[in-house]
């Protein structure tokens, strides 16, 4: 199992060590209310602040969604995807909840492995 980090790890760090936390940490963004049955949007955003390299050695390969040990959703990316200037990678998942959510996003850096994001509660009720 490989080791999992998250920006709480290196926030209170030297500022090139906050740096390096921030470009890595997925952070997600969407409402704190859904309908059941009806389509909700997630955003999710690689990087607080600074945006990520981004070559062949040193790039994001995927962003995933998760609410709690289930797997929503994935996006994966080649070398290409982005071009080659730094980017803050950002990906929109629809889901259709049927029950509140636990989420949480992954996103790997094929140089410095897995990071996580903060987890978002969202409420799912029967209409708004």
């Amino acid at each position: 199992m490989p080791r999992i980090f998250s920006y709480n790890e290196f926030k209170d760090g030297i500022d090139e060590v906050k740096t390096y936390a921030d470009k890595h940490s997925p952070v997600i963004t969407c409402d704190d209310i859904a309908v059941r049955d009806s389509k909700f949007k997630v955003n999710v955003r690689i990087g607080k602040t600074i945006a990520h390299p981004n070559k062949a050695d040193h790039r994001f390969e995927y962003v995933q969604l998760w609410d709690l040990e289930t797997l929503l959703a994935e996006a994966r990316f080649s070398a290409i995807t982005f071009g080659r200037s730094p980017v803050m990678v950002e990906v929109d998942f629809y889901v259709v909840p049927l029950v509140s959510m636990r989420l949480k996003a992954l996103a790997y850096c094929n140089k410095h492995g897995v990071w996580e994001s903060e987890e978002v509660f969202v409420k799912v009720i029967d209409s708004k």
